[in-house]
């Protein structure tokens, strides 16, 4: 592997890592949040977090990336990279503050098409985000065009930590007060555009601390239309397809009430109701961290590859990158719905919505996939497929919530968010398949990952059950020890599962990358104590 492949590696393996913990916190801060506010308190929060969702994912996955290969391409020639970060700053700056703009003066139009015109605040407060995700987009698309990648990780977690820092201390802060659930969502929310002052201020130092960037003078270039349509255009593709559990979120946020409302619930019967089936965001959050750090990892080495010509390595690449994240949505989803109760009271402290919970785990599955093959995808540039896969899963989700939601209600709406997930990790794979021809016959090990999953969900239910007879169910502590335990033994069941009956086998364990390093790391202590 020459020098340039092991930085591409090495970068992708930080942001990947950066992408990790985000998600992580992104998960833990909601189980508070959703604590200290109740599910109407969460309710309002979730309406508006496609809008935040939509911010981030412009400011990490989009911009940046479509930045730094334009950076990438111009080379040392000073003059190109000046023109392409000065396309990039005025065309990232007139979309942030359009966004703002109409975030901001239509918020009660927007409120008012969610059902519930007190979420003015909230999404007011939201709009503020979009004057500081261009100035993160364009420092991070700089940096990440240089290769140097721990800069952009490093402002990833910071504005994570501080964003949901403020997130817990206001909500708490708020509610003491007697603050109302609008009002503290406004305040929660707001936190987010702190978060991402930090991230500035992070990134500005490190541009800073650059010699290069001290000892040249500032060029002012004017900026191109056609750069900037590159950027604009190129972005919005890299966006979309990464936003695919946001967008089935603005599906929800715009149907759920006002579907729940026509059939004759209260907007208090809504609030409640959206609070509960909302739990399961960071749920599908949790069990697609996998995914999202693999598709983060897989671009630049099937970039490479195809550089090189080499169909053999990418059809390998994306043989194994999909069948682990099979593996492990397949094992995530079922075992999730075998133990959602005590997991609903471990994390939310009520039983109410498990059975929706249980259905929306089945589509950790199908997110993972569709991540996943959209990674595959975009490395072979292949950009706009995911985008069309997720028109029509969107298009699927929508008319499934109007179908459905008028005699299921929110168990509607889950089955929709299902049927969507797998249409469009559906469109992806056989789409990959077109192009690269990485399928044959037993490639999933379909049937093998179906008994195993069956075996793993009949031993984790006979565990958790054998521990409801020593515990009460009510209890918080009880669903702590349930739930951690009953996931532990199955994951141990479906672990041996896989071995025993060759789904993975323990030689290509051994000869994985990492593990390679970790054996050479030991060689070389072993040697030094000789």
């Amino acid at each position: 592997m020459n020098t340039q492949s092991k930085r591409v590696w090495q970068g992708a393996f930080f942001l990947a890592v950066a992408m990790f913990i985000v998600k992580i916190l992104s998960v833990l801060y909601r189980i508070p949040y959703q604590n200290i506010t109740g599910n109407e308190g969460f309710y309002v929060f979730q309406q508006v977090y496609p809008f935040y969702g939509i911010a981030v994912a412009f400011a990490v996955s989009g911009f940046p990336v479509v930045l730094s290969r334009l950076l990438a391409e111009g080379g040392a020639d000073a003059v190109k990279r000046a023109r392409v970060i000065s396309s990039a700053a005025s065309t990232f700056f007139t979309v942030g503050l359009v966004c703002f703009i109409v975030l901001f003066t239509s918020a009660r139009a927007i409120a008012r098409l969610m059902g519930d015109e007190q979420l003015f605040l909230p999404i007011q407060a939201t709009a503020y985000l979009y004057l500081t995700v261009p100035v993160v987009a364009v420092l991070r698309g700089f940096f990440q065009g240089e290769e140097s990648m721990m800069q952009t990780a490093y402002s990833q977690i910071a504005e994570q930590a501080v964003r949901v820092a403020c997130i817990i201390g206001l909500s708490y802060y708020f509610v003491a007060h007697g603050a109302d659930v609008y009002s503290t969502g406004a305040a929660a929310t707001f936190g987010s555009t702190v978060g991402s002052v930090v991230s500035i201020v992070l990134l500005g130092f490190y541009l800073l601390q650059r010699r290069s960037v001290r000892k040249t003078k500032l060029v002012f270039m004017r900026p191109s239309l056609k750069v900037g349509w590159q950027l604009l255009t190129a972005g919005l593709l890299l966006t979309a397809s990464s936003m695919i559990m946001i967008i089935f979120q603005l599906s929800d946020v715009f149907t759920f009430g006002n579907l729940l409302q026509r059939e004759g619930f209260s907007l208090a019967d809504v609030q409640r109701a959206k609070g509960v089936f909302d739990r399961a965001q960071p749920l599908l959050q949790l069990g697609t961290v996998v995914a999202t750090s693999l598709s983060l990892a897989t671009v630049p080495a099937i970039t490479i590859a195809k550089q090189q010509g080499d169909r053999s390595r990418m059809r390998e690449i994306c043989t194994k990158s999909l069948q682990l994240v099979f593996m492990v949505g397949l094992a995530a989803g079922v075992g999730l719905a075998v133990i959602i109760k005590p997991v609903n009271v471990m994390l939310f402290q009520t039983t109410e919505g498990s059975v929706d919970l249980a259905i929306m785990g089945i589509a950790i599955l199908f997110f993972s996939l569709f991540i996943t093959s959209t990674g595959l995808l975009q490395g072979l540039r292949y950009s706009l497929w995911p985008v069309l896969g997720l028109l029509g899963a969107v298009a699927v989700k929508i008319a499934g919530n109007l179908l459905l939601m008028p005699a299921l209600h929110a168990t509607g709406a889950a089955i929709a968010t299902v049927c969507g997930a797998a249409v469009a990790a559906a469109i992806n794979i056989l789409v990959l398949q077109r192009k690269t021809a990485f399928m044959t016959y037993g490639t999933f090990h379909g049937m093998r990952m179906a008994f195993v999953a069956g075996v793993m969900a009949l031993a984790t239910f006979a565990v958790k059950e054998e521990l409801y007879t020593m515990v009460s169910m009510q209890h918080r502590l009880s669903a702590v020890v349930v739930s951690i335990t009953s996931a532990v033994a199955g994951a141990v069941v479906f672990g041996v599962g896989v071995v025993l009956l060759r789904v993975v086998k323990l030689e290509e364990m051994i000869k994985r990358e990492k593990l390679m390093k970790i054996t050479s790391l030991y060689k070389r202590l072993k040697e030094r104590r000789n």
